[in-house]
């Protein structure tokens, strides 16, 4: 099986869409605009969602994956769902590792999730943070969460419908990302937050068969 993953910027996000012999090409999967119409999919957060918050994750060795989440998108998959990865990197900005290492994380996810018969549709990362010490990525952007950049760039990228799309998280600034595209949301974070229109669930697996029953339906 070969994986790659191909990068581009989009304003100011970074794009890659993971390519996989092992399955068709899925829409925008070759980093151009999906045809046809518009359709409902999900943005998942990274870290905290599909794998284990350790921390500025920007090596291989500190990919863990949380119970359930390559299951979970794999359901995804068979039911046609678009799925994008939207997930803040303020490591990058912070010198604490490079544009590289993303590629080699997400290159590495893609390939355990082909594992057990999963795939993402896309990875977008933002770089940026206003406190950052490489100066290349020391700003401010729309692209980091709660901004709607990377949402708007999957938008494009998968041709979907924001506001018939979710997003699965477990921070504020998903939920945030959320209300300011439109979507609907689901928080499996372990603090409390009580907001109007937000799921909560405690775990991307345990979320996975009412997100395909409200989006496949």
């Amino acid at each position: 099986m070969t994986l790659a993953v191909r990068g581009t910027a989009v304003g100011g996000a970074h794009v890659a869409a993971v390519a996989t012999r092992a399955r068709p090409a899925g829409p925008g999967a070759d980093g151009q605009q999906a045809a046809g119409p518009s359709r409902p999919g999900i943005l998942l957060d990274r870290d905290g969602t599909i794998i284990v918050d350790h921390g500025y994750v920007g090596s291989v060795d500190r990919v863990e994956f949380i119970d359930g989440a390559p299951e979970a998108i794999a359901s995804f998959n068979r039911a046609r769902i678009p799925v994008a990865v939207l997930t803040n990197q303020a490591g990058v900005a912070r010198g604490l590792y490079g544009l590289h290492d993303i590629a080699a994380v997400h290159d590495h996810i893609a390939r355990r999730l082909a594992d057990v018969g999963a795939h993402i549709d896309l990875f977008v990362f933002c770089p940026y943070h206003p406190d950052g010490v490489v100066e290349a990525f020391a700003r401010t952007s729309d692209d980091r969460k709660p901004g709607t950049g990377m949402a708007n760039a999957a938008r494009d990228k998968l041709n979907l419908d924001l506001t018939e799309s979710w997003v699965v998280g477990d921070r504020p600034e998903d939920m945030g990302l959320a209300r300011a595209i439109g979507a609907r949301a689901i928080y499996v974070g372990l603090s409390e937050l009580a907001r109007p229109g937000v799921w909560r669930f405690a775990s991307l697996s345990e979320a996975a068969p009412f997100l395909v029953e409200r989006i496949a339906a």
